[in-house]
């Protein structure tokens, strides 16, 4: 469905002839139909005399095993639209090239789409340097793809901009693209800017900040927000002291598969009554499913 619609898109911008135009019309009708087969009937001569639209199409049936097409199609009509310059036809054989672990080929096709402007493609550039997926890592290349990408809005291509530079021991840097990430939902740069605001690393100290962003992490299942936020909470960082709240916020980091939190789960229950902790117990699952507010 998104294909299909991406496709659509396509035909009012792209230079085509009337007639070619018209045929990758029919061809996307009959789609909607369900009728494949009449489709790739109509592409084919198309795409065999050039047309990119109806390469790109053919290559998307293909990926789909519709109409009795196979892997080496989609390889064929998507390598000959990317060649031809088409942008979505360079994500998508980027993307299968990652999906059969072919870093070499991605990165070249997220290389022509980063440099045409497609912002995933930016992000995935940065992340194969970055990672040294397709040869040596290359971190200032990544971070110059990266940003990019992050000050268009990609939230995750802002998180690894961040993360980099954390790397690089730049921390103010850092922070206020965690900060970005963070203001869009990234859990872990939620994280991250909970981090540098507890620790005044990177940015000016603001404890209590720093247990709202915990919070918020935690909410998103974070396992190691849950228990730094049980940490503050133990030792009235931030905000009111509450062992109550400190062991069910470390009971929800453990069931997360956050096995740090054992260790201030045993000294709480050191210190808590019975009742404290059965309370503790209760009111764990409300605060994970922010059933309550009560939770900070």
């Amino acid at each position: 469905m998104i294909r299909n619609l991406c496709v659509s898109l396509a035909l009012l911008t792209l230079p085509a002839s009337a007639m070619a135009q018209l045929g990758v019309e029919d061809a996307l009708e009959y789609l909607n139909r369900a009728e494949s087969e009449r489709a790739v009937s109509i592409l084919q001569p198309l795409a065999a005399r050039g047309d990119v639209l109806a390469q790109y199409n053919l290559g998307v049936l293909a990926l789909g095993a519709q109409a009795g097409m196979s892997a080496d199609d989609a390889d064929l009509w998507l390598g000959k639209a990317a060649q031809s310059g088409y942008l979505p036809a360079q994500t998508a054989l980027a993307d299968l090239m990652v999906d059969r672990h072919d870093w070499t080929q991605a990165a070249h096709w997220y290389l022509l789409a980063a440099q045409a402007g497609d912002i995933t493609a930016q992000f995935m550039s940065g992340l194969i340097l970055d990672q040294g997926l397709a040869g040596a890592p290359d971190p200032q290349a990544a971070a110059q793809w990266y940003e990019l990408a992050a000050q268009q809005g990609h939230k995750q291509a802002q998180f690894a901009l961040g993360s980099l530079l954390t790397e690089q021991c730049q921390p103010e840097q850092a922070a206020p693209w965690f900060e970005h990430a963070a203001l869009q939902g990234h859990v872990a740069a939620q994280f991250e800017l909970a981090r540098a605001l507890a620790t005044g690393q990177g940015m000016a100290q603001d404890a209590g900040a720093a247990r709202g962003w915990y919070l918020r992490a935690a909410h998103a299942g974070s396992g190691p927000a849950m228990h730094n936020l049980a940490l503050m909470q133990a030792r009235g960082q931030g905000g009111r002291s509450s062992y109550r709240l400190a062991l069910a916020w470390a009971l929800n980091a453990q069931g997360a598969g956050h096995d740090s939190a054992q260790d201030l789960i045993a000294a709480l229950r050191d210190v808590m009554p019975p009742e404290a902790q059965a309370d503790a117990e209760a009111l764990a699952q409300s605060c994970l499913a922010a059933l309550s507010d009560d939770c900070n």
